[in-house]
């Protein structure tokens, strides 16, 4: 019982702080406790942290106390009463001592609505640098790595931030499943930790992240006429993925030869003939060497006036901006959100092939390219790479059709 009696004073002496912090925001004085201002905001937050560290040992010495009489239901109670009055009071002090933070006196770097920086380096810079914005994630796959990254950056590791700062700024970064799968957990500063295990235990997941990206490569359409955006986001659709397999460690160096067939296969016939007058070799070519004509060639496309297209390009263009309207008023056919790639939709890529099949049936796409507005014996596209039929490669099984009538 000593040890609780000394908390529960070292207690009662953090919110006196807190009260004296109170005070200040209260009696505020622009000419005389402006100065004041950020070194009171440092210590809101030491008196934060060392609150919920204090009040987290109450509860646990609580707990042990092995009295018959104790009403648990009414002990959990006062615990939270005791949080939630914290809390509050913490969130009016910090508003009102940043509503008084002038721009040239502020010490720290802006991030949505809360406080990131080095302090002891911030207040020498007088010059207003740009709103960093918290990244964003929604649960697909491909994006965590990028997420967590900034995330820890930004947020995670910063010694300025609570907790419960963090956890805010967690919450408001998420959407979709990746606020679902925390949704449950109530928001607190001791509950932070477990929040952001729940999504690294859902998301940190090498296998999944290696496939995904791997889909995106193998998802890239060919070129059909030689085109500067064409080829730029050919370009970048590889390098984006192959660059975020390297960062988790995956070898892509010693796939050189594959990568390299990859985007010559996908590259129109004029572009196709522009590499080989420039390669002029019987030896393989890297990947490295293919990319490095493709961008020089990309700068070429640039800087000259297109050409005008042809009647078949028009008809094609006509049809793409079909498939465009089609794709942009509607919701994706599978997970109901908005309109994306069937490469890229989690529900469609957990189905079974069969299942598959039956889904890309009822929402009336092409078998053979995974896209609305025709049917698979009138699509231009290639055809599956396992068996050479006139379906996706993504439907094919040991009794896959070639193709399913549509209505």
């Amino acid at each position: 019982m000593a040890d609780l009696r000394a908390l529960s004073k070292r207690e009662r002496r953090v919110l006196n702080t807190l009260a004296g912090l109170e005070n200040f925001a209260t009696k505020y004085d622009p000419a005389r406790d402006e100065c004041q201002v950020s070194v009171r905001l440092e210590t809101l937050a030491s008196v934060s942290k060392e609150f919920f560290e204090v009040r987290e040992r109450i509860e646990l010495l609580m707990d042990d106390v092995d009295d018959a009489d104790a009403d648990e239901k009414t002990q959990e109670n006062e615990n939270l009463l005791a949080l939630s009055s914290f809390e509050e009071r913490y969130y009016s002090v910090k508003a009102s001592l940043l509503s008084k933070q002038t721009p040239l006196s502020s010490t720290s770097m802006s991030v949505g609505n809360g406080l990131l920086g080095d302090r002891s380096e911030a207040s020498f810079s007088k010059v207003k640098l740009p709103e960093i914005r918290l990244p964003s994630f929604s649960g697909r796959i491909k994006e965590w790595v990028t997420f967590r990254d900034s995330f820890r950056s930004l947020i995670h590791e910063n010694k300025h931030l609570t907790d419960m700062d963090r956890f805010s700024y967690l919450k408001s970064a998420l959407s979709g499943e990746a606020l679902q799968e925390i949704e449950s957990v109530e928001l607190s500063a001791v509950n932070y930790s477990v929040a952001w295990k729940a999504l690294e235990s859902r998301y940190e997941n090498k296998k999944l992240i290696v496939k995904a990206h791997l889909d995106s490569l193998f998802a890239v359409e060919g070129l059909k006429r030689e085109s500067y955006d064409g080829l730029s986001n050919l370009i970048s659709a590889f390098e984006k993925n192959l660059q975020m397999l390297k960062k988790i460690g995956e070898e892509t160096a010693a796939w050189s030869t594959i990568l390299a067939y990859m985007v010559y296969s996908r590259l129109n016939p004029a572009t196709l003939r522009q590499w080989e007058t420039h390669h002029n070799s019987k030896g393989v070519p890297t990947y490295k060497n293919l990319i490095s004509f493709l961008r020089s060639h990309c700068a070429v496309l640039q800087s000259v006036a297109p050409t005008k297209p042809s009647q078949s390009d028009q008809r094609s263009s006509k049809s793409s901006v079909c498939h465009t309207t089609v794709r942009s008023s509607s919701k994706c056919p599978f997970c109901s959100g908005s309109w994306h790639s069937a490469f890229v939709c989690s529900k469609f890529q957990r189905l079974q092939v069969p299942e598959r099949s039956e889904a890309v049936f009822k929402a009336r796409l092409c078998l053979n390219c995974l896209s609305p507005g025709h049917i698979a014996r009138n699509c231009e596209k290639g055809v599956c790479r396992h068996c050479q039929q006139k379906h996706h490669s993504l439907l094919h099984s040991a009794s896959a059709r070639s193709s399913v009538p549509q209505s």
